[in-house]
């Protein structure tokens, strides 16, 4: 490039690091997505990065978003969780922080529902908890 061009063009800028500017928000996203995943499907970090020979420390460094998972790792990612690509982006709105993580307890409660085969018995867990659901913000602890 000439010297009259890098003149016109300004000066550099510096790329935006982890190190420096803190992780980006979207490969924060993708990390809790692939967390959520990883606990949904009852793995270790240690497991993961087993069966795509890396660390732990490495899955743990993804789900953290402090290192940006490559396009081809997310697909191998996709591949072991059986979960499309598009999933680690779900819930992603730009400029604003996920609500809907799930805490320990909602993951610990999905995990024991899929452990249950009889549909008809899911069927009925099902309509209780939305009973409970839909009467618990009429209750409050001082009525019992």
């Amino acid at each position: 490039m000439s010297e009259s061009r890098k003149a016109a063009a300004g000066p550099r800028r510096r790329r935006h690091t982890a190190k420096e500017h803190g992780p980006d928000p979207i490969d924060v996203h993708v990390g809790r997505q692939l967390r959520l995943a990883r606990e949904l499907a009852g793995l270790t970090q240690t497991d993961i990065g087993k069966k795509l020979g890396m660390s732990f420390q490495v899955v743990q460094k993804y789900e953290q978003g402090e290192i940006r998972v490559s396009a081809s790792r997310l697909f191998q990612l996709s591949v072991l969780m059986a979960k499309p690509v598009a999933y680690f982006f779900e819930g992603f709105e730009i400029g604003t922080e996920s609500q809907n993580e799930m805490r320990r307890d909602e993951i610990d409660l999905v995990r024991a529902f899929r452990l249950i085969r009889n549909p008809d018995l899911r069927q009925c867990l099902q309509r209780l908890l939305r009973e409970i659901g839909n009467g618990s913000s009429d209750d409050s602890p001082e009525d019992q």
